[in-house]
């Protein structure tokens, strides 16, 4: 009698069945080294990311991180900041209202500032978001959450991007303040804020910081405001460069390209047809 049949009869099972558990056992050792390498670069991706990245079902994915204890650090607790009333009354909720979608990149931005603390005093990171890629387009960091703060984060977006449709924020004092709405007024972006008591509204945002503190990790052991400075640029990067966004089931950055490719595509054809359109009728 073989050794497995041995087992098996000893055990009361039978030796297929013996089999079968034997080779998914190597098939989830095997799986479980895939994930430790992914996480050796995406420390906090969790079951559904790991599926994306690995290309294997995600209830798999699920079990054998429970199975082998492999689940990722848990989020930080977020902290609330109330920013106190504007200079000017609040703009509608055009979103809301309106319901409109992001449907494009540059259609519609959204923006909003968190806090870190570091070297016994607060510092504020200021960030601009497309809707429709979810990539953060624009940022500042600052000692004071001002204006200019969160002005420096919309230069930033449109140094490098086509001006936006609209542009989504709280009610913070800092957006409402007469300076911040007259740049958006100038450049024709139609403004809109979340209701009163309503961060939901603005939801993206909210959502990434979480994202963002995590990745970021603790900063206690940086040596000054330049190395944070580095930091930040490098969590952003990372989040819009190489981080699998789950509903768009790739990075930021290059959901975008696959838009603009898909866009210049669907061009290129539009302009072929015309063409031949006009080679038939001799126009």
């Amino acid at each position: 009698m073989g050794l497995r049949r041995a087992i098996a009869a000893r055990l009361g099972v039978d030796r297929n069945g013996l089999y079968k558990v034997s080779k998914l056992m190597a098939a989830d050792e095997a799986l479980k080294t895939r994930i430790l390498a992914v996480r050796e670069k995406h420390k906090y991706y969790g079951h559904c990311r790991l599926a994306l990245e690995l290309r294997v079902n995600h209830k798999r994915i699920q079990r054998v991180v429970q199975l082998y204890g492999l689940q990722a650090p848990r989020k930080l607790k977020q902290v609330k900041y109330h920013a106190s009333a504007g200079s000017r009354p609040a703009p509608r909720n055009l979103l809301l209202e309106l319901g409109i979608i992001a449907s494009y990149p540059g259609h519609v931005w959204a923006c909003d500032f968190t806090f870190l603390w570091f070297g016994g005093r607060w510092y504020y990171v200021a960030t601009v978001i497309d809707l429709y890629t979810r990539e953060i387009v624009g940022w500042s960091m600052g000692t004071n959450h001002d204006t200019k703060l969160i002005l420096g984060a919309l230069y930033d977006g449109l140094s490098r991007h086509n001006t936006p449709m609209y542009l989504h924020f709280d009610r913070g004092s800092e957006y409402l303040s007469g300076q911040h709405l007259d740049l958006c007024e100038s450049l024709e972006i139609m403004v809109s804020a979340s209701d009163k008591g309503s961060p939901w509204q603005n939801g993206h945002q909210e959502r990434f910081y979480g994202t963002f503190k995590q990745e970021l990790g603790p900063v206690g052991s940086l040596q000054s405001e330049g190395e944070l400075f580095e930091r930040i640029a490098l969590t952003l990067n990372y989040y819009n460069t190489k981080r699998i966004h789950t509903k768009l089931k790739t990075n930021p950055h290059q959901y975008r390209q696959n838009y603009n490719y898909q866009y210049i595509t669907r061009l290129a054809d539009k302009t072929e047809v015309r063409d031949k359109v006009l080679q038939i009728s001799g126009s």
